[in-house]
């Protein structure tokens, strides 16, 4: 500072100096007069100017507010633990939604695309789904226009056909993600338009919350592996698919090497025909648990569930206990992948893709008692890659409900599924596809119907 201040003096000087030679050159005395004076005005500028200097050395420095100055730490941003399933995409996407240890991001999106962070904040959200239309051509009637659902194929009217274009599945969905002190938070929701047999109302597919690892919301099932679902251009999926989406709270626990288990209270439902005078009832909570192990070659999950079937009459309640357990599981073998899944129980028909919803958890005996109702079933899947763009799915499912003097003659006796399929993932977020699929139905009497449909799908992923 000290020396600009005596450069820009001396430089005044200087200039004043030449220019007094120019005006007075013949007039020695006055010019050295004029020095004289321009060099005690040089030196009362320096002493001020070493006042000044000496005066901000011995100041303290000024503490600022943190506010007013301070540079505040960058949040810490969020860790997401990788998905240790292998990356798998379906046309129907059973997978975005599902609730994972750490809310790991889904095997058909490790890399959580599509999300965009909200300015000043720590969150982070994604608006996603798909358009989807089926063009439907059925050899025969299908009870259920829209998916194929074998218990619903009725009897004696094999000769009718039917031609049918819907575009229920077309789905959107809403996820948030953020860091907090309890772990990464995730909010998901997820509907679609299939709002009934026929209809095109707006549905609630999935509305949860999760914290860490605790789960509160409307998902699916922890006794659910949608991971092991097979692919089909078909909505409905195998008949013996353990699915079912309900309100539930859960923890999860990480127990090393890729292993996980699950704790889950769920609503409940006693799916039963209670008959005249009575109402189904719900004496306490459906309560479901898996151990599941994950590895970059696929997973397996073991899944259990125990419930309370019953009614109620007037100020009189019945309930009977109930159970069910199955065994799931996906593989990689190369390329390709091939899945599984098998369920037996007593009371379970409610998690069946073809039984929930139809009566067949339990009966009621003519003296009152609740008596349950043992269901098994199973499916199979193969994912076959031709090229990176073209794939082909076989799939088979079975679903027995036992025989019961109790029952009507008229009621589901068993089904079968079968789909074969070509995939032609013309871009990441454009696929079109053909599918063949069998439905069988056999009553308790031994009565049976089928149906064949051939089905076409065109999807447009919203962010892909």
């Amino acid at each position: 500072m000290r020396s600009w201040a005596v450069f820009l003096t001396s430089g005044l000087a200087s200039a004043s100096v030449t220019t007094a030679v120019a005006q007075t050159s013949n007039n020695a005395d006055d010019l050295a007069r004029e020095v004289l004076e321009l060099r005690q005005a040089i030196a009362v500028l320096q002493a001020r100017l070493d006042a000044v200097e000496a005066t901000a050395a011995d100041a303290s420095p000024v503490a600022l507010p943190a506010s007013a100055g301070a540079v505040q730490p960058a949040p810490e941003p969020m860790r997401l633990t990788p998905s240790g399933l292998p990356g798998r995409n379906t046309i129907g996407d059973e997978l975005t939604g599902v609730a994972r240890a750490d809310t790991a991001p889904p095997p058909n999106d490790p890399d959580l695309k599509g999300f965009i962070p909200i300015p000043g904040t720590d969150t982070m959200v994604k608006l996603g789904g798909f358009a989807k239309v089926n063009i439907i051509y059925d050899f025969g009637s299908p009870g259920n226009p829209d998916k194929l659902v074998p218990a619903t194929i009725p009897m004696g009217e094999g000769g009718v056909r039917n031609a049918n274009l819907d575009a229920n599945a077309t789905r959107f969905s809403f996820d948030v993600r953020r860091p907090s002190a309890l772990g990464p938070l995730r909010f998901y929701l997820e509907n679609d338009f299939y709002g009934g047999a026929g209809s095109t109302a707006f549905r609630l597919r999935q509305a949860h919350g999760q914290v860490g690892n605790t789960y509160a919301g409307y998902g699916y099932s922890a006794f659910t592996d949608s991971d092991a679902f097979p692919e089909t251009l078909d909505d409905e999926g195998p008949n013996a698919e353990a699915l079912l989406r309900v309100a539930a709270i859960r923890q999860i626990w990480k127990l090393g090497g890729g292993a996980t288990a699950v704790l889950s209270v769920e609503d409940p439902s006693s799916d039963l025909n209670p008959g005249s005078g009575r109402t189904s009832a719900q004496p306490a909570p459906d309560v479901a648990g898996a151990l599941r192990l994950e590895r970059p070659w696929g997973h397996v999950q073991a899944s259990a569930v125990i419930r309370q079937i019953g009614y109620s009459e007037g100020d009189h309640d019945e309930s009977t206990s109930g159970y069910g357990l199955a065994l799931s599981g996906l593989v990689k073998l190369g390329g390709d992948f091939a899945m599984a899944g098998v369920t037996y129980g007593d009371g379970v028909a409610r998690y069946f893709n073809d039984l929930g919803g139809r009566g067949y958890d339990a009966l009621i005996e003519p003296g009152g008692d609740v008596r349950t109702l043992t269901a098994y079933g199973g499916y199979l899947g193969f994912t076959r890659h031709w090229t990176p763009r073209w794939r082909s799915n076989v799939v088979g499912g079975v679903v027995v409900l036992e025989r019961d003097a109790l029952l009507a003659p008229t009621a589901f006796r068993a089904s079968g599924y079968g789909a074969l399929n070509l995939i032609w993932a013309v871009s990441p977020s454009f696929s079109v596809g053909v599918e063949a699929l069998y439905g069988r139905h056999e009553l308790q009497n031994g009565q049976d119907a089928d149906v064949t449909r051939l089905l076409a799908s065109l999807k447009y992923d919203f962010v892909r």
